[in-house]
């Protein structure tokens, strides 16, 4: 059986790849991936926030479906995963750092975990000596104000966590094992703080762009006061080069691993598949955005690139695909079960030489939490083509549409133009997801019960990692009046 090796970062947009077009990211790793294997230009998150976006991914159904629409949800134990489906057909499935699991449950099909995950694990947000300890300060989006809180080049908790990871992770390819290999690679990079290391900082600042004309785009007014904004130039200019550097240091992380993993084939006489894939992207000052949370492609266009044994080399697939397909996916290339009820599909056979589907519509969703909102709000999202179609609860008269070949900034709404077509895409909402009524009710349900949860304490100091003294130390926020160099 092949061995498989997945990469998950948190929080890449498609855009900030070199293969994606965008000549001022190096992003040489992620490149030769492309070229040794097949990049999917149209993935999409399945929902553009960490914790529903990991579920989805692991569970194979839309977010609304599995019952995780917030970051303080937990996935049911109950629920098979393509974790489990690859454990039942034979093998060792290890996680390496994060995926974000919330509850006691830590597992959801990982056999054994060998570095441990940064971000709390439990409905109880940590105390300020726990996360001073796991190298969490209140100047991080984890304990601070804003993701802004940190702007500049120097270290964080973020490089220094995945580090660790990279490490841990080389280690175990070092060893030989007896059973096919499932690795989960989980970095927490390039999540905010924007924090890049001090050189790579530097190269970027003076080259990055600063999007000014999307600043005036119109906001929707469900997204309006829910994602974080500013426009200050000075701010979006420092954000953009801490972000560019962000990811050209994850392609380093990305190439050792792969470098790696080929090693460990060659030595063990094997054959293997690597995945590279995002859970959602980054606006990094779109439109004045920080962070996800929208449908806008720099927050739910995703990288996802496959490459390895009966993979076809140097192909793009432009047809609409899901983060939800990669356990599809994966679980076909091994002969290995499905999750049932999956949502995703399998992308295999595209992947060995298949058409590429050009009319499959793919469904995002947003909202349905109550935690972090006073008022409940819930959206969705279909791509198919260039088309994208957005619409939120409530908000009927505010259906967007947009042409992506023609204006990739999202700038215009062109649903008054092409009405038979945005029908045709709001129909793909039929049943795709859970009903409104039901979501809402999900919410209500959680927002009770954090009551309870939020004071119970289930540490387990063997599931989460403990920063280096090195990793406890931001570097001093840059505030707006110190951002010109």
């Amino acid at each position: 059986m092949k061995d498989i090796l997945m990469y998950i970062s948190d929080q890449h947009s498609w855009q900030r790849q070199g293969c994606a077009g965008d000549r001022l990211a190096r992003t040489p790793n992620l490149d030769r991936l492309a070229a040794e294997g097949t990049i999917m230009q149209n993935a999409y998150t399945a929902y553009p926030l960490c914790v529903p976006a990991r579920m989805s991914m692991m569970s194979g159904q839309q977010a609304s479906r599995c019952r995780v629409t917030s970051n303080q949800a937990a996935l049911d134990s109950n629920q098979v995963t393509f974790a489990h489906c690859l454990n039942a057909r034979g093998y060792e499935t290890v996680l390496c750092g994060r995926m974000h699991f919330v509850g006691p449950d830590q597992r959801h099909g990982f056999s054994r975990r060998i570095a441990g995950e940064q971000t709390p694990i439990f409905h109880n947000r940590p105390s300020r000596a726990f996360a001073k300890e796991r190298g969490i300060h209140d100047r991080t989006p984890q304990g601070g104000p804003s993701s802004l809180s940190a702007i500049g080049g120097g270290n964080s908790p973020t490089l220094e966590y995945d580090r660790y990871v990279v490490r841990q992770a080389l280690e175990y390819l070092e060893q030989d094992h007896q059973m096919p290999q499932f690795l989960c690679v989980g970095t927490y990079g390039p999540h905010h703080p924007f924090v890049a290391p001090r050189e790579l900082y530097e190269y970027y600042y003076d080259k990055v762009t600063v999007p000014e004309e999307s600043f005036a785009y119109p906001e929707h007014p469900a997204v309006e006061g829910r994602v974080l904004r500013d426009c200050d130039p000075q701010v979006v200019r420092a954000v953009r080069a801490a972000y560019y550097g962000m990811v050209e240091f994850e392609d380093r992380q990305i190439g050792l691993v792969y470098d790696k993993f080929q090693r460990y084939l060659e030595r063990t006489g094997r054959e293997g598949i690597f995945l590279y894939v995002s859970d959602h992207g980054e606006h990094g000052g779109y439109r004045g955005y920080y962070g996800k949370g929208t449908f806008y492609d720099p927050s739910a266009h995703i990288p996802m690139v496959f490459a390895g044994a009966g993979i076809e080399k140097g192909r793009q697939l432009l047809g609409a695909v899901s983060l939800m397909d990669v356990g599809p996916t994966l679980c076909e290339a091994v002969g290995a079960c499905l999750p049932p009820d999956a949502d995703g599909r399998s992308l295999w056979g595209q992947l060995t030489g298949g058409e590429d589907d050009l009319e499959r519509m793919v469904v995002s969703e947003v909202g349905g939490d109550l935690i972090y909102s006073s008022t409940f709000y819930y959206g969705q999202m279909v791509k198919y083509g260039p088309y994208k179609y957005i619409h939120y609860h409530g908000y009927d008269e505010e259906d967007q549409l947009f042409d992506l070949e023609n204006d990739p900034g999202e700038s215009e709404n062109v649903i008054g133009v092409h009405r038979e077509l945005a029908e045709k895409m709001g129909r793909a909402l039929s049943g795709a997801c859970e009903p409104v009524d039901r979501i809402r009710e999900e919410a209500q349900r959680l927002k009770r019960n954090m009551g309870i949860l939020t004071k119970c304490d289930f540490d387990d100091p063997d599931e989460r990692w403990h920063a280096p003294e090195r990793a406890r130390h931001l570097p001093e926020p840059m505030v707006k009046s110190r951002l010109a160099p």
